[in-house]
């Protein structure tokens, strides 16, 4: 496996394909052990087959899917003994409070960071994608919910992320976030797009469109915006 940290920032489900042939090669190719990390059971079983089939057509054939059980709960032991024997994380989306209250809290948040440090590749999509950062911001769900600031993973520092980028015309609550955390870089990354980190600096992109946004004045929220158009290949697949 390389002893660089790589992490892959998938603004969407519609980009598996792109990356799964840059994400299971640093993983190990076919000797690769994939943990994922599902929000629920019944979620795992109706989107197992949309994650796993992109890395099967790459040779995958171990991957092992950590859930809470009916209660919400995990065991923590056994998703810690699989985090150790992974050599690749792959975190799921849907319900970025739910990700975020069972995988970016001790004692898996500090697992995760120990096997990145380790140099395991780590992938999140949308909401795994969100509290990968040092700063995860929860937006209200309903009216009279408060705005919620919490620690992530922090496995990259100094940016905000815009998961489903155009298609949800996410750039009002990217730039709300970076001016509440007084962050000057934001990423806003398509559906069908990945952000690829080496090492904790931007490399490059895989599938669609990742978009760097600057604030420039956080008073009056002026930024400006630049498509990224640099392709990640470290594995050759551009």
């Amino acid at each position: 496996m390389p002893s660089h940290k790589l992490l892959f920032l998938l603004g969407g489900s519609e980009a598996f394909d792109a990356v799964a042939a840059e994400f299971v090669p640093a993983a190990g190719g076919r000797d690769s052990r994939i943990v994922v990390l599902a929000q629920s059971s019944g979620g795992w079983e109706k989107h197992e087959s949309e994650y796993v089939q992109p890395w099967i057509r790459e040779g995958v054939f171990q991957y092992y899917p950590i859930v809470p059980d009916e209660k919400g709960a995990l065991d923590l032991d056994t998703a810690s003994a699989k985090l150790r024997e992974a050599t690749g994380i792959f975190i799921g989306g849907g319900h970025t409070p739910t990700y975020h209250r069972l995988y970016a809290t001790e004692p898996i948040r500090s697992v995760i960071r120990e096997r990145y440090q380790e140099g395991v590749p780590i992938a999140g999509v949308s909401a795994g994608a969100l509290i990968a950062l040092e700063i995860c911001v929860l937006f209200p769900e309903a009216e009279g919910d408060s705005f919620q600031i919490l620690p992530g993973l922090g496995l990259v520092k100094d940016v905000m992320l815009g998961v489903h980028f155009s298609d949800r015309r996410a750039l009002p609550e990217l730039l709300e976030a970076m001016v509440k955390t007084q962050t000057e870089m934001g990423w806003g990354i398509d559906g069908a797009a990945c952000a690829v980190l080496e090492d904790g600096s931007f490399k490059g992109v895989l599938g669609q469109s990742v978009y760097e946004i600057k604030m420039e004045d956080f008073d009056t929220t002026s930024y400006r915006m630049v498509e990224c158009t640099t392709v990640y290949s470290r594995w050759g697949a551009a």
